[in-house]
């Protein structure tokens, strides 16, 4: 099976990321195309996609939801998996367990970092969340303060193994009867 993995990253843990599931995919016998997403790409001929983003204030950077508006009926056609990187992932975190576990109870309440109805169109078969690297350099005064205070941790907080099971997992249901 032919499987694009599309990201959008800002400081580059998503592309990491992505690099990482694209070489699971392959590993376990799938052919893969991995490219950045950006305002104006189209979805390349495959059987499958798997999309990633950074995650900024709660949401997908710009050029990966521009590319899920433009392509929402391609996508919607075949086995689409959604990741998201962000400083809260679902088994690691920049923050210390309590308000880890406290901004993803917080995450779970909110709107989705897609649009509802953008989400409805595609209906992923599934969406994953991982915590990535942060830096000083990617805040403000202000956001560096505010991290600081709530325990977080500058560094990389992607757990590997985390994303190396996802792969796994997704390469095998794409092997599955229907693929999806």
């Amino acid at each position: 099976m032919q499987v694009f993995i599309g990201y959008a990253s800002a400081h580059g843990s998503t592309r990491r990321v992505a690099e990482r599931i694209a070489g699971r995919l392959q590993a376990c016998g799938h052919g893969t195309v991995l490219r950045a997403l950006d305002r104006s790409s189209d979805l390349p001929d495959c059987d499958a996609a798997v999309l990633g983003s950074a995650v900024h204030d709660g949401r997908w950077l710009p050029e990966a939801v521009g590319f899920v508006r433009r392509n929402a009926d391609a996508l919607a056609e075949r086995p689409l998996r959604l990741f998201g990187v962000s400083l809260v992932g679902q088994r690691s975190s920049a923050f210390p367990p309590v308000v880890a576990r406290c901004l993803r109870r917080l995450k779970s309440r909110s709107d989705p970092e897609l649009p509802a109805a953008l989400l409805a169109a595609v209906a992923p078969g599934g969406r994953h969340d991982f915590a990535g690297a942060v830096a000083p350099e990617h805040w403000p005064a202000t956001g560096r303060l505010v991290f600081r205070l709530m325990g977080g941790r500058y560094g990389e907080h992607t757990d590997w193994d985390e994303v190396d099971a996802w792969a796994a997992a997704v390469a095998a249901e794409l092997r599955g009867p229907a693929g999806g």
